[in-house]
């Protein structure tokens, strides 16, 4: 995976579908599920869609909000200079 400030449209959406196989990974370690077969068939079309989706907002807020931090740190640490 690229460094945060380096992330294109297909990086955040590769981090999406991690973020999601991560978690239904998660559950069925927890319940003890031996296989994915239930989660391949639950998350496809619009689910899969939907949730991809929710992530990779939440994806780019975190990547602005991260961006706005270093920029406030960089002035900050400019006006010292």
């Amino acid at each position: 995976m690229k460094a945060w400030h380096y992330m294109t449209q297909e990086n955040v959406q590769d981090l999406a579908d991690q973020a999601l196989n991560e978690a239904c990974r998660h559950i069925q370690e927890v319940i003890g599920i031996q296989t994915g077969d239930v989660a391949g068939m639950f998350f496809t079309g619009e689910n899969k869609d939907l949730i991809e989706e929710i992530l990779r907002e939440y994806i780019s807020l975190e990547l602005q909000i991260r961006s706005h931090e270093i920029g406030e740190f960089m002035e900050g640490f400019n006006r010292a200079a």
